[in-house]
């Protein structure tokens, strides 16, 4: 048990230099993080329209042949109520006219509508093209900072985690896990050293004959107030 202790301090130091390495880098992997998710996202969008823009047009197209080809039918119509002889063929002329006429306006109105909504999805798609140039810009920069800090720490951050995993492949998987929850709860301090007779964690008092315990490092204890795994350091103290 003895030899855990020792290797829960050895892991808390190594664990302690590691959360230095990553205030090191600050917000940056969150940033780049961020932006990579609205970046992805704005792109996203930008294909979206993009393709109802595609649409649009092509339906523009549609509208614009039916159109002509509606004023061809309705000249054609015209020129036939000249040559009639017959009610029956005025009322028949006349009733195809109508038809054709509501059909023409009917695509004119769909025409109208569809024009104002292509040019609003147009300056919809270039405001949306200089914002993902814009983020590709930031991301840009923002990814070269972070590699030059991750370049500069990235040796001794590796040597760190293999010196990490060895100390835990030697620990008990439950009392790791034990630490690794405290850890967690206490701002990434799971073991606490004895001071004097407080808990150097949270400076709480520690009855004597619990310190005796604790020198003996033969077993766990943990600190009543904050939870903390305490050991006994010799070179503390």
């Amino acid at each position: 048990m003895q030899k855990i202790l020792y290797g829960l301090i050895e892991l808390q130091e190594v664990d302690r230099r590691l959360d230095e390495l990553k205030e090191e880098r600050g917000d940056l992997p969150l940033i780049v993080e961020e932006l990579n998710k609205k970046l992805a996202e704005k792109r996203q969008q930008l294909e979206h329209d993009q393709s109802s823009l595609k649409a649009y047009k092509l339906r523009q197209r549609e509208l614009e042949l039916k159109i002509d080809e509606s004023k061809v039918r309705m000249e054609k119509y015209e020129e036939q109520l000249y040559q009639v002889k017959t009610n029956r063929e005025y009322d028949a002329i006349t009733l195809e006219t109508e038809t054709v006429k509501k059909q023409l306006d009917e695509a004119q109105a769909e025409l109208k509508t569809l024009k104002e909504n292509i040019q609003g999805l147009e300056a919809k798609i270039s405001e949306t093209e200089v914002e993902v140039e814009k983020l590709e810009g930031e991301l840009e920069e923002n990814n070269i900072e972070l590699q030059v800090k991750l370049n500069e720490t990235s040796e001794e951050e590796n040597l760190l985690k293999q010196e990490r995993e060895i100390i835990v492949s030697k620990t008990s998987p439950h009392i790791v896990k034990q630490y690794e929850m405290v850890r967690q709860a206490r701002s990434g301090q799971g073991i606490a050293k004895v001071e004097g007779n407080t808990c150097g964690g949270c400076y709480s008092f520690i009855p004597p004959q619990k310190i005796v315990e604790v020198k003996k490092m033969k077993e766990i204890f943990t600190c009543e107030f904050c939870g903390r795994i305490l050991v006994w350091d010799e070179s503390s103290h």
